[in-house]
């Protein structure tokens, strides 16, 4: 549980979905069943301790992998962890095949906000047969914050309602957008064409920078229609030119690691 009110929630929608978390796998050839190992957040801590002692000496033979979206691993993450720019979880798969060498004989550690997604995912991870070991943080983020609200997890947590964050420490990751300045309260982009999250500051915002990129900025883009009445969401720069799968270099792996 975490604070918040009726207004985070203002809707309820009940539907029957294939999968809780869409992953664009087919749960009857990649079975939830087929999980990573459970590690309480006492246990993942413990791997991560060891894990940054031992990255930074060069010599871990681990991966702490955040299989979370780019937009909620950028206000907040583990220290030393990969995390994939990717802007949907159905790109993960994808992610894991066009970096299996990434992956090869190797440890990972997994997680993510609720322990939902690392369910999907490692075992996708495990279904490549590549790492020696898949391992899961039981609870996610959440319940590593409750027990660890100072421990390795830095910045603050992204959530899907209208908070879009809650925080246990005071650590600032992330810049506004257009003046650089410490910043990592989320809004929507003004442009309703587009709707993608923003972070900029109260000053760049007094200054009607409110938007995503500087195209749709300029633009000011007019809210267009479908004939059903919904928003049509097109891709603006920031989508434009982001790989949808990047590929990692192996031996980068170890060069971030414990510095946040």
């Amino acid at each position: 549980s975490s604070a918040g009110g009726a207004h985070c929630f203002p809707d309820l929608r009940v539907g029957v979905f294939k999968e809780i978390v869409p992953m664009g796998i087919d749960p009857n050839i990649v079975s939830y069943k087929e999980t990573g190992i459970h590690l309480s957040p006492q246990e993942f801590h413990r791997e991560v301790e060891q894990y940054l002692s031992q990255a930074s000496q060069g010599q871990s033979d681990t991966i702490l992998l955040d299989c979370r979206n780019f937009y909620e691993s950028k206000i907040g993450h583990f220290q030393g962890c990969l995390a994939p720019d990717i802007r949907k979880f159905s790109y993960f798969p994808s992610y894991v095949d066009e970096n299996l060498e990434l992956f090869k004989d190797k440890r990972v550690l997994m997680y993510c906000t609720g322990g939902i997604r690392c369910e999907r995912g490692s075992a996708y991870l495990r279904s490549k047969a590549v790492c020696r070991e898949v391992y899961q943080l039981k609870g996610g983020i959440h319940k590593y914050l409750e027990e660890f609200p100072d421990g390795f997890y830095r910045g603050k947590l992204f959530v899907f309602d209208d908070r879009y964050a809650i925080h246990s420490n005071e650590d600032i990751i992330s810049a506004c957008r257009y003046c650089g300045t410490l910043w990592d309260q989320y809004k929507l982009c003004s442009s309703q064409h587009c709707r993608q999250l923003v972070l900029t500051c109260p000053s760049c915002r007094n200054k009607g920078l409110t938007a995503c990129c500087p195209v749709c900025q300029e633009k000011e883009l007019k809210v267009t229609s479908r004939a059903s009445g919904q928003t049509l969401k097109e891709e603006c720069e920031c989508t434009r030119r982001r790989p949808r799968v990047p590929v990692e270099r192996v031996s980068q792996r170890t060069l971030g690691a414990g510095k946040d």
